[in-house]
Protein backbone atom coordinates (compact mmCIF):
# COMPACT_ATOMS: atom_id res chain seq x y z
CA UNK A 1 0.00 0.00 0.00
CA UNK A 2 1.43 3.17 -1.17
CA UNK A 3 0.78 6.70 -2.84
CA UNK A 4 2.30 7.17 -6.56
CA UNK A 5 5.92 7.94 -6.15
CA UNK A 6 6.30 7.35 -2.57
CA UNK A 7 7.60 4.30 -0.54
CA UNK A 8 5.10 1.32 -0.05
CA UNK A 9 4.32 0.33 3.69
CA UNK A 10 3.59 -3.46 4.03
CA UNK A 11 -0.01 -4.16 4.27
CA UNK A 12 -0.22 -8.17 4.56
CA UNK A 13 1.58 -11.10 3.95
CA UNK A 14 1.40 -13.49 1.17
CA UNK A 15 -0.47 -16.48 2.80
CA UNK A 16 -0.24 -20.41 1.47
CA UNK A 17 -3.09 -19.70 -0.54
CA UNK A 18 -1.22 -17.35 -2.99
CA UNK A 19 -1.46 -13.15 -3.64
CA UNK A 20 -4.74 -11.35 -3.94
CA UNK A 21 -5.69 -7.74 -3.68
CA UNK A 22 -7.49 -6.38 -0.68
CA UNK A 23 -10.86 -4.80 -1.57
CA UNK A 24 -9.38 -1.54 -0.38
CA UNK A 25 -6.54 -0.79 -3.06
CA UNK A 26 -7.39 1.98 -4.65
CA UNK A 27 -4.77 1.16 -7.34
CA UNK A 28 -3.73 -2.29 -7.91
CA UNK A 29 0.00 -2.89 -9.44
CA UNK A 30 1.31 -5.83 -9.54
CA UNK A 31 5.09 -6.42 -9.43
CA UNK A 32 6.32 -9.15 -10.71
CA UNK A 33 9.40 -11.11 -9.74
CA UNK A 34 12.53 -11.00 -12.93
CA UNK A 35 11.51 -14.69 -13.52
CA UNK A 36 8.59 -13.11 -15.51
CA UNK A 37 11.22 -10.57 -17.42
CA UNK A 38 13.33 -10.73 -20.72
CA UNK A 39 15.14 -7.25 -19.14
CA UNK A 40 18.16 -7.12 -21.67
CA UNK A 41 20.29 -3.68 -22.77
CA UNK A 42 20.88 -3.02 -26.65
CA UNK A 43 22.73 -0.40 -28.45
CA UNK A 44 20.39 -0.19 -31.47
CA UNK A 45 21.20 2.21 -34.47
CA UNK A 46 18.67 4.32 -36.26
CA UNK A 47 15.56 7.18 -35.80
CA UNK A 48 14.10 6.72 -32.53
CA UNK A 49 10.77 6.67 -33.52
CA UNK A 50 11.84 3.15 -35.26
CA UNK A 51 13.61 1.84 -31.58
CA UNK A 52 10.43 -0.42 -30.86
CA UNK A 53 11.05 -2.40 -34.39
CA UNK A 54 14.59 -2.78 -34.02
CA UNK A 55 14.09 -4.04 -30.12
CA UNK A 56 11.63 -7.02 -31.67
CA UNK A 57 14.53 -7.78 -34.57
CA UNK A 58 16.77 -7.88 -31.51
CA UNK A 59 14.95 -10.28 -29.76
CA UNK A 60 13.98 -12.36 -32.48
CA UNK A 61 18.20 -12.81 -33.57
CA UNK A 62 18.39 -13.67 -29.46
CA UNK A 63 15.40 -16.39 -29.87
CA UNK A 64 13.18 -14.55 -27.77
CA UNK A 65 9.33 -14.97 -28.95
CA UNK A 66 7.58 -11.65 -28.54
CA UNK A 67 4.40 -9.88 -29.63
CA UNK A 68 4.32 -6.20 -31.25
CA UNK A 69 2.55 -5.22 -28.80
CA UNK A 70 2.88 -3.03 -26.32
CA UNK A 71 1.13 -4.87 -23.40
CA UNK A 72 3.93 -7.71 -24.17
CA UNK A 73 7.09 -5.57 -24.58
CA UNK A 74 8.67 -2.42 -23.00
CA UNK A 75 11.13 -0.52 -25.44
CA UNK A 76 12.71 2.76 -23.50
CA UNK A 77 15.56 5.10 -24.50
CA UNK A 78 18.49 5.40 -21.88
CA UNK A 79 20.83 7.19 -24.10
CA UNK A 80 22.16 8.17 -27.12
CA UNK A 81 25.43 9.10 -28.60
CA UNK A 82 26.13 9.28 -32.40
CA UNK A 83 23.16 8.27 -34.09
CA UNK A 84 22.48 5.24 -31.41
CA UNK A 85 20.88 4.74 -28.75
CA UNK A 86 21.03 2.62 -25.56
CA UNK A 87 17.88 0.55 -24.88
CA UNK A 88 16.43 -1.46 -22.12
CA UNK A 89 14.10 -3.92 -23.73
CA UNK A 90 11.42 -5.05 -20.82
CA UNK A 91 9.58 -8.24 -22.24
CA UNK A 92 6.92 -10.32 -20.82
CA UNK A 93 7.48 -14.55 -20.71
CA UNK A 94 4.52 -16.67 -21.41
CA UNK A 95 4.53 -17.69 -17.21
CA UNK A 96 1.32 -17.85 -15.37
CA UNK A 97 0.34 -15.12 -13.45
CA UNK A 98 1.02 -16.08 -9.80
CA UNK A 99 -2.53 -14.52 -8.00
CA UNK A 100 -5.14 -16.73 -6.60
CA UNK A 101 -7.90 -14.49 -6.86
CA UNK A 102 -8.55 -13.00 -10.32
CA UNK A 103 -12.14 -11.07 -9.01
CA UNK A 104 -9.87 -7.61 -8.47
CA UNK A 105 -7.41 -7.71 -11.68
CA UNK A 106 -4.11 -5.66 -11.67
CA UNK A 107 -4.00 -1.92 -12.91
CA UNK A 108 -0.63 -2.06 -13.64
CA UNK A 109 2.14 -4.92 -14.32
CA UNK A 110 5.46 -3.95 -13.96
CA UNK A 111 9.25 -5.70 -13.02
CA UNK A 112 9.72 -5.85 -9.22
CA UNK A 113 13.39 -4.07 -9.51
CA UNK A 114 11.85 -1.27 -11.02
CA UNK A 115 9.79 -0.88 -7.80
CA UNK A 116 13.51 0.16 -5.53
CA UNK A 117 15.68 3.08 -5.72
CA UNK A 118 18.65 1.15 -6.95
CA UNK A 119 22.56 2.56 -6.63
CA UNK A 120 23.83 3.88 -9.86
CA UNK A 121 26.60 2.53 -12.02
CA UNK A 122 26.25 -0.72 -9.73
CA UNK A 123 25.21 -4.63 -9.49
CA UNK A 124 22.55 -5.46 -6.76
CA UNK A 125 22.34 -8.66 -6.00
CA UNK A 126 18.93 -9.76 -3.72
CA UNK A 127 16.54 -12.29 -3.23
CA UNK A 128 13.05 -13.05 -4.95
CA UNK A 129 10.80 -15.47 -3.95
CA UNK A 130 13.79 -17.62 -2.40
CA UNK A 131 15.72 -17.04 -6.15
CA UNK A 132 18.89 -14.76 -6.48
CA UNK A 133 18.61 -11.87 -8.76
CA UNK A 134 20.79 -9.82 -10.28
CA UNK A 135 20.20 -6.21 -11.16
CA UNK A 136 22.77 -3.92 -12.83
CA UNK A 137 22.44 -0.31 -13.28
CA UNK A 138 23.99 2.04 -15.56
CA UNK A 139 23.68 5.87 -14.20
CA UNK A 140 20.49 5.88 -12.03
CA UNK A 141 18.56 3.19 -15.07
CA UNK A 142 18.36 -0.35 -14.56
CA UNK A 143 19.28 -1.91 -17.76
CA UNK A 144 19.22 -5.56 -16.86
CA UNK A 145 18.14 -7.93 -14.76
CA UNK A 146 17.86 -11.83 -13.99
CA UNK A 147 17.48 -14.47 -11.60
CA UNK A 148 20.69 -16.33 -11.15
CA UNK A 149 20.96 -19.83 -11.33
CA UNK A 150 23.31 -20.68 -7.95
CA UNK A 151 21.12 -21.38 -5.07
CA UNK A 152 23.38 -19.09 -2.94
CA UNK A 153 26.20 -16.58 -3.57
CA UNK A 154 29.49 -18.34 -3.85
CA UNK A 155 31.75 -19.42 -6.06
CA UNK A 156 29.89 -20.74 -8.49
CA UNK A 157 27.15 -17.38 -8.72
CA UNK A 158 30.34 -15.04 -8.68
CA UNK A 159 31.59 -16.91 -11.90
CA UNK A 160 28.05 -16.90 -13.48
CA UNK A 161 28.17 -12.69 -12.00
CA UNK A 162 31.31 -12.51 -14.16
CA UNK A 163 30.21 -14.59 -16.79
CA UNK A 164 26.98 -12.08 -17.54
CA UNK A 165 29.39 -8.66 -16.54
CA UNK A 166 31.53 -10.13 -19.61
CA UNK A 167 28.98 -11.03 -21.73
CA UNK A 168 27.43 -7.25 -21.12
CA UNK A 169 31.01 -5.88 -22.21
CA UNK A 170 31.31 -7.71 -25.54
CA UNK A 171 27.75 -5.96 -26.59
CA UNK A 172 29.10 -2.82 -25.28
CA UNK A 173 26.04 -1.86 -23.20
CA UNK A 174 28.03 -2.28 -19.90
CA UNK A 175 29.13 0.88 -18.28
CA UNK A 176 31.71 1.20 -15.63
CA UNK A 177 30.42 -0.17 -12.46
CA UNK A 178 31.51 1.09 -9.32
CA UNK A 179 30.21 -1.64 -6.88
CA UNK A 180 28.31 -4.46 -5.91
CA UNK A 181 25.62 -3.78 -3.18
CA UNK A 182 24.08 -6.70 -0.99
CA UNK A 183 20.31 -6.40 0.30
CA UNK A 184 20.88 -10.07 1.75
CA UNK A 185 23.10 -11.59 4.25
CA UNK A 186 24.77 -13.93 2.83
CA UNK A 187 28.08 -14.34 0.80
CA UNK A 188 32.17 -13.45 1.66
CA UNK A 189 32.35 -9.97 0.95
CA UNK A 190 36.40 -10.59 1.12
CA UNK A 191 35.97 -13.12 -1.54
CA UNK A 192 33.13 -10.88 -3.41
CA UNK A 193 35.61 -8.13 -4.78
CA UNK A 194 38.44 -10.25 -5.15
CA UNK A 195 36.82 -12.21 -7.65
CA UNK A 196 35.24 -9.41 -9.16
CA UNK A 197 37.34 -6.37 -8.93
CA UNK A 198 34.59 -4.16 -7.47
CA UNK A 199 33.87 -2.69 -4.19
CA UNK A 200 31.12 -4.61 -2.36
CA UNK A 201 29.31 -3.48 0.94
CA UNK A 202 26.27 -4.94 2.56
CA UNK A 203 23.24 -2.23 3.17
CA UNK A 204 18.96 -3.62 4.33
CA UNK A 205 16.83 -3.29 1.37
CA UNK A 206 15.37 -0.47 1.19
CA UNK A 207 10.73 -0.41 0.79
CA UNK A 208 9.53 -0.71 -2.53
CA UNK A 209 8.39 2.85 -3.86
CA UNK A 210 5.02 3.11 -5.86
CA UNK A 211 5.66 3.00 -9.49
CA UNK A 212 4.30 6.10 -11.56
CA UNK A 213 0.96 5.78 -13.39
CA UNK A 214 1.02 4.40 -16.77
CA UNK A 215 4.53 3.81 -16.27
CA UNK A 216 4.43 0.74 -17.80
CA UNK A 217 1.54 -0.16 -20.42
CA UNK A 218 2.67 -4.21 -19.59
CA UNK A 219 -0.23 -6.93 -19.19
CA UNK A 220 -0.21 -10.64 -19.20
CA UNK A 221 -1.88 -12.16 -21.89
CA UNK A 222 -3.74 -14.50 -18.97
CA UNK A 223 -4.70 -11.35 -17.13
CA UNK A 224 -5.65 -9.75 -19.96
CA UNK A 225 -7.56 -12.84 -21.25
CA UNK A 226 -9.45 -13.38 -17.34
CA UNK A 227 -10.30 -8.89 -17.86
CA UNK A 228 -11.84 -9.96 -21.17
CA UNK A 229 -14.14 -12.91 -20.19
CA UNK A 230 -15.17 -11.09 -16.77
CA UNK A 231 -16.40 -7.96 -18.86
CA UNK A 232 -17.97 -10.69 -21.36
CA UNK A 233 -19.79 -12.10 -18.20
CA UNK A 234 -20.71 -8.80 -16.74
CA UNK A 235 -22.23 -8.12 -19.96
CA UNK A 236 -24.06 -11.56 -20.35
CA UNK A 237 -25.72 -10.45 -16.96
CA UNK A 238 -26.51 -6.70 -17.49
CA UNK A 239 -28.25 -8.04 -20.53
CA UNK A 240 -30.32 -10.97 -19.08
CA UNK A 241 -30.96 -8.64 -16.47
CA UNK A 242 -31.76 -5.83 -18.58
CA UNK A 243 -34.10 -8.04 -20.93
CA UNK A 244 -35.88 -9.22 -17.80
CA UNK A 245 -36.73 -6.07 -16.40
CA UNK A 246 -37.81 -4.38 -20.00
CA UNK A 247 -40.06 -7.41 -20.20
CA UNK A 248 -41.76 -6.89 -16.87
CA UNK A 249 -41.67 -2.92 -16.90
CA UNK A 250 -43.22 -3.39 -20.16
CA UNK A 251 -46.15 -5.62 -19.03
CA UNK A 252 -46.89 -3.02 -16.54
CA UNK A 253 -46.62 0.01 -18.80
CA UNK A 254 -49.52 -1.84 -20.88
CA UNK A 255 -51.36 -1.92 -18.03
CA UNK A 256 -50.70 1.14 -16.82
CA UNK A 257 -51.43 3.24 -20.38
CA UNK A 258 -54.78 1.24 -21.18
CA UNK A 259 -55.79 2.66 -17.61
CA UNK A 260 -55.02 6.15 -18.31
CA UNK A 261 -55.90 6.21 -22.01
CA UNK A 262 -59.39 5.08 -20.66
CA UNK A 263 -59.21 7.97 -17.84
CA UNK A 264 -57.70 10.87 -20.31
CA UNK A 265 -60.24 10.31 -23.22
CA UNK A 266 -63.19 10.93 -20.76
CA UNK A 267 -61.19 13.89 -19.05
CA UNK A 268 -60.39 15.08 -22.73
CA UNK A 269 -64.14 14.73 -24.13
CA UNK A 270 -65.24 16.99 -20.61
CA UNK A 271 -62.45 19.60 -21.64
CA UNK A 272 -63.38 20.14 -25.30
CA UNK A 273 -66.76 20.66 -24.19
CA UNK A 274 -65.33 23.65 -21.71
CA UNK A 275 -62.76 25.15 -24.39
CA UNK A 276 -64.55 25.20 -28.07
CA UNK A 277 -66.68 28.34 -26.86
CA UNK A 278 -62.55 29.99 -26.12
CA UNK A 279 -61.46 28.56 -29.53
CA UNK A 280 -61.21 31.84 -31.03
CA UNK A 281 -60.20 33.79 -28.27
CA UNK A 282 -57.01 31.70 -27.65
CA UNK A 283 -56.43 32.51 -31.92
CA UNK A 284 -56.59 36.05 -30.98
CA UNK A 285 -54.01 35.57 -28.12
CA UNK A 286 -51.41 33.65 -30.25
CA UNK A 287 -51.19 36.25 -32.81
CA UNK A 288 -50.73 39.01 -30.24
CA UNK A 289 -48.14 37.43 -28.39
CA UNK A 290 -46.45 36.85 -32.19
CA UNK A 291 -46.29 40.56 -32.93
CA UNK A 292 -44.91 41.47 -29.74
CA UNK A 293 -42.29 38.34 -29.41
CA UNK A 294 -39.44 40.42 -30.83
CA UNK A 295 -39.55 42.95 -27.78
CA UNK A 296 -40.51 40.73 -25.23
CA UNK A 297 -38.48 37.19 -26.07
CA UNK A 298 -34.44 36.85 -24.77
CA UNK A 299 -33.71 35.01 -27.66
CA UNK A 300 -33.81 37.84 -30.27
CA UNK A 301 -31.52 39.91 -28.38
CA UNK A 302 -28.07 38.18 -29.60
CA UNK A 303 -29.00 39.36 -32.77
CA UNK A 304 -29.95 42.66 -32.17
CA UNK A 305 -26.37 43.30 -30.82
CA UNK A 306 -24.79 41.56 -33.53
CA UNK A 307 -26.49 43.90 -35.68
CA UNK A 308 -25.34 46.55 -33.48
CA UNK A 309 -21.39 45.30 -33.71
CA UNK A 310 -22.07 45.63 -37.34
CA UNK A 311 -22.85 49.25 -37.60
CA UNK A 312 -19.65 50.75 -37.74
CA UNK A 313 -18.48 51.60 -41.30
CA UNK A 314 -15.16 49.97 -40.22
CA UNK A 315 -16.90 46.45 -39.40
CA UNK A 316 -16.83 45.32 -43.26
CA UNK A 317 -12.84 44.55 -42.28
CA UNK A 318 -13.36 43.26 -39.21
CA UNK A 319 -13.10 39.17 -38.11
CA UNK A 320 -14.84 38.40 -35.05
CA UNK A 321 -12.82 35.39 -33.46
CA UNK A 322 -14.61 35.15 -30.10
CA UNK A 323 -17.89 36.71 -29.03
CA UNK A 324 -19.92 36.32 -25.60
CA UNK A 325 -22.99 37.72 -24.31
CA UNK A 326 -25.49 37.83 -21.97
CA UNK A 327 -28.16 40.45 -20.54
CA UNK A 328 -25.85 41.76 -18.23
CA UNK A 329 -22.48 41.15 -19.97
CA UNK A 330 -20.50 40.83 -23.29
CA UNK A 331 -16.98 39.92 -24.54
CA UNK A 332 -15.71 40.10 -28.05
CA UNK A 333 -12.18 39.57 -29.44
CA UNK A 334 -11.64 39.99 -33.37
CA UNK A 335 -8.69 41.40 -35.76
CA UNK A 336 -8.18 43.83 -38.17
CA UNK A 337 -6.18 43.69 -41.18
CA UNK A 338 -4.29 47.16 -39.39
CA UNK A 339 -4.09 48.67 -36.33
CA UNK A 340 -5.91 51.75 -37.66
CA UNK A 341 -8.77 49.78 -38.57
CA UNK A 342 -8.78 48.34 -35.46
CA UNK A 343 -8.60 51.63 -33.22
CA UNK A 344 -11.43 53.13 -35.49
CA UNK A 345 -13.37 49.73 -34.88
CA UNK A 346 -13.27 49.86 -31.06
CA UNK A 347 -13.98 53.80 -30.64
CA UNK A 348 -17.00 53.39 -32.82
CA UNK A 349 -18.33 50.51 -30.58
CA UNK A 350 -18.23 52.67 -27.69
CA UNK A 351 -19.96 55.33 -29.64
CA UNK A 352 -23.06 53.19 -30.21
CA UNK A 353 -25.87 54.24 -27.99
CA UNK A 354 -27.48 50.82 -27.94
CA UNK A 355 -23.74 49.37 -26.59
CA UNK A 356 -23.54 52.24 -24.21
CA UNK A 357 -24.72 50.12 -21.21
CA UNK A 358 -22.03 47.38 -21.47
CA UNK A 359 -18.86 50.02 -20.68
CA UNK A 360 -17.01 48.44 -23.52
CA UNK A 361 -12.93 48.44 -22.62
CA UNK A 362 -9.91 46.50 -23.27
CA UNK A 363 -6.47 46.35 -23.71
CA UNK A 364 -4.30 48.02 -26.88
CA UNK A 365 -4.63 46.30 -30.10
CA UNK A 366 -2.27 43.25 -30.44
CA UNK A 367 -0.07 43.47 -33.72
CA UNK A 368 0.88 39.84 -35.46
CA UNK A 369 3.54 39.77 -37.95
CA UNK A 370 1.64 39.96 -41.13
CA UNK A 371 0.61 43.38 -40.05
CA UNK A 372 -2.99 42.60 -38.78
CA UNK A 373 -4.24 44.03 -35.50
CA UNK A 374 -6.19 41.27 -32.85
CA UNK A 375 -8.20 43.37 -30.45
CA UNK A 376 -10.41 42.31 -27.22
CA UNK A 377 -13.65 44.31 -25.73
CA UNK A 378 -15.20 43.26 -22.66
CA UNK A 379 -18.07 44.79 -19.84
CA UNK A 380 -20.42 44.26 -17.97
CA UNK A 381 -24.05 46.47 -17.32
CA UNK A 382 -23.65 48.97 -14.61
CA UNK A 383 -19.66 49.04 -14.59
Amino acid sequence: MGAEGAACLLHTEQSTDGAKFGKEAQRRVLALPAVHFWALPAWLKGQPEHLRSMALLHLERMGIKAEDDETGVQVRNMQGKEGAYLTRILALKEVPTPLSDTARLPDEVTLHALCYPLVQNSLTIFRELGRLVVAITSGTQLIYCTPLSANKLDGNALAELNNICLQLGFQGVLGRLESIVLWIDEGDITQIQRVTGLTAYRCDMPAPTMPERGSSLLMPQDVTAERQSQTRRAKTRFMALAAGTVIAAAIALVATLTSLALQERNMLREKVAVLTPRASRVMDHKKAWQEVAPAVDPTVWPQQVLLHLMEPESSKEVSITHWEWTPDRMNLRGRMPNSTLAFEYIQALKSIEALASYSLNGPPPVFASDSSAGFELKGGAGE
